[in-house]
């Protein structure tokens, strides 16, 4: 098992003129840190990972490494559509000494289940570091089915599964299936309760930037966080990670800035998240 617990989605902190943050991701590493958090992955979609450079990634990694202790956990984003593309972002991460990567389904291509096989086959083939896979039809466009995920589990380096399908049969045909072969993680925020109930092993937040410590209470120490209902909702009122930036701003962790076509929170979803942020008194 890569981890168990709560490992947090990073955002990505940016300047006004779209550069990366230094002094924002330190604050937001303090803050994870502080409150708890042990696991952390970069460049996932909440990451904004398809928008930065490959000299970003690598200098991000280099601060992190630096700037971390050395208990941490460290996953990297780094699935694409292109097999040699993602083996290219496995190796470099393993560069870094991170300690494992989080490969979503290929995107946009829309492949078969077999297809899906075959992409993380010749992935894991061609790396020598554990793999998260991270089923998430909403923004591939397809779906890793229970039966296509008990062939993936055969294949060595395939340490865990984040599963971000909302659909509830679905989840738990996936149980039925895959647990006791393979860890699997909620990447869904609104379902960790569920996720918890069913006995997950952890779960990859966007929640846990802005509330760490409690996220980490559901799943470490079996404490319900029904508080953070409504919460989760607005984290995805607008596509990730817009809505978490803002709340992120409103902690003053970071700036709320995104990269195109990513756009600031419209002002109809602002008064929301900070109202939610008020009765939580988080501000």
């Amino acid at each position: 098992m890569l981890f168990s617990g709560v490992c947090t989605a990073l955002v990505t902190p940016f300047d006004k003129f779209g550069r990366i943050d230094y002094k924002g991701l330190e604050k937001l590493l303090t803050y994870q840190i502080e409150n708890g958090i042990k696991n952390l992955l970069f460049f996932g979609s909440t990451g904004e990972g398809s928008a930065l450079k490959k000299s970003e990634r690598e200098n991000i990694l280099l601060f992190a490494k630096d700037f971390l202790p050395k208990n941490i956990t460290l996953i990297v984003g780094a699935g694409t559509n292109i097999p040699e593309t993602s083996i290219e972002q496995i190796n470099e991460a393993k560069k870094f000494g991170v300690s494992g990567c989080l490969v979503q389904t290929p995107y946009f291509n829309r492949c078969t289940q077999n297809g899906i096989v075959c992409h993380f086959n010749k992935i894991c083939e061609n790396v020598d570091m554990p793999i998260i896979v991270y089923n998430i039809p909403s923004r591939s466009g397809v779906n890793v089915e229970p039966k296509t995920m008990v062939e993936l589990c055969k294949i060595k380096n395939i340490v865990g599964l984040k599963e971000a399908n909302g659909n509830i049969d679905h989840i738990l045909d996936m149980f039925h299936e895959v647990a006791g072969k393979l860890p699997i993680y909620c990447g869904n925020d609104n379902l960790n309760q569920i996720f918890a109930n069913l006995h997950a092993a952890g779960t990859i937040s966007v929640t846990s930037n802005v509330f760490p410590h409690e996220i980490i209470d559901m799943f470490e120490h079996g404490k319900s966080c029904d508080t953070l209902y409504n919460f989760n909702k607005l984290m995805f009122c607008e596509p990730n990670p817009i809505p978490v930036k803002y709340a992120l701003s409103k902690l003053g962790v970071i700036q709320n800035n995104l990269r195109l076509p990513l756009t600031k929170l419209e002002k109809s979803h602002e008064w929301r998240v900070r109202e939610e942020l008020k009765r939580l008194g988080a501000i």
